[in-house]
């Protein structure tokens, strides 16, 4: 039987308890569980704090200013090529911004944009310019023959030198591109559209992908030029900086990796830069003495 004590101690723990709940409130049923992923469903958020939201994503307002690109980009997206930002204008450029997963979606024609849409246009044939010949960029080279290195001395340059027009007669093809086109392996760099693959003959074995040449004073050479130097881990002591999956065409110029964004207006110090996946990839691709072709000019430079 219960003592007298414990059965005081029960009674005041159990008065103690009631008194906590409020009089008239009932317990909370439980609510319905979390959806799959474990993760609460919640309502839009407030205007005042979230700008548009779309597929997740917040864009930004609309910019105002004209882009550097404007003119191109309005006829890459057939719009009126007037050079001015308009309404419509920005909402077309932030609509693309938006599929090709461009942040910030601002609808601003800068330089990523640019890039992005010269890229998608080279992607299925990387040396037709069809839409490129209207853009207000400087023409590239004429169509026609180019002097082939291979056509002269059977070695090649020596070590990354061009041979421009001292190597023999014309061999082979050019396509509108101006790339040549070989029954070798060719790296082909475009630096008037800053675009980079690798084809032989009529097939693309690398690319196209977009890449960052030299900018002024500081301009990617021009003409023929050969592989003469890989090393994957390079280490500039020139300008103390990484050059991940370096290999050298000319000189100190050479393909490589670069951490940060190659989308910049200054140019390179004369290196072909690369994103990281792309010149690991280009490095699997491109052997030693294979050929390098340089032609055009990185606008601006």
């Amino acid at each position: 039987m219960m003592s007298r004590r414990m059965a005081c101690r029960v009674t005041a723990v159990l008065l103690a308890v009631a008194a906590a709940v409020p009089v008239g409130t009932a317990t909370a049923a439980p609510g319905p569980p979390p959806p799959a992923g474990g993760r609460a469903l919640t309502g839009p958020a407030s205007p005042a704090t979230a700008g548009r939201t779309t597929a997740g994503r917040t864009t930004v307002a609309c910019a105002a200013g004209r882009g550097p690109y404007q003119r191109q980009v309005e006829r890459w997206l057939r719009l009126a090529v007037d050079g001015r930002q308009s309404a419509a204008d920005c909402e077309a450029v932030r609509a693309f911004q938006t599929r090709q997963g461009i942040n910030p979606a601002n609808g601003y024609a800068g330089p990523v944009t640019w890039a992005r849409m010269r890229l998608l246009s080279a992607r299925t044939a990387p040396t037709d310019t069809g839409t490129e010949g209207a853009s207000g960029d400087a023409a590239g080279p004429a169509t026609g023959a180019v002097p082939d290195p291979a056509s002269g001395s059977a070695a090649g340059p020596a070590s990354g030198a061009a041979t421009g027009g001292a190597s023999g007669p014309a061999a082979g093809v050019v396509a509108s591109g101006g790339c040549p086109v070989r029954s070798y392996r060719v790296a082909c760099v475009d630096l008037k559209r800053q675009l980079t693959w690798v084809q032989k003959g009529g097939k693309t074995l690398f690319g196209p992908v977009a890449m960052r040449s030299g900018g002024a004073g500081h301009r990617t050479r021009t003409g023929w030029f050969r592989i003469y130097w890989k090393h994957k881990n390079h280490w500039s002591s020139l300008y103390n900086a990484p050059m991940p999956y370096a290999q050298f065409f000319s000189g100190g110029q050479a393909f490589h990796a670069v951490h940060g964004s190659i989308h910049t207006t200054g140019g390179s110090m004369g290196c072909v830069n690369l994103r990281l996946a792309d010149a690991r990839k280009l490095w699997s691709v491109l052997k030693t003495r294979d050929h390098v072709y340089v032609w055009g000019r990185r606008p601006g430079s």
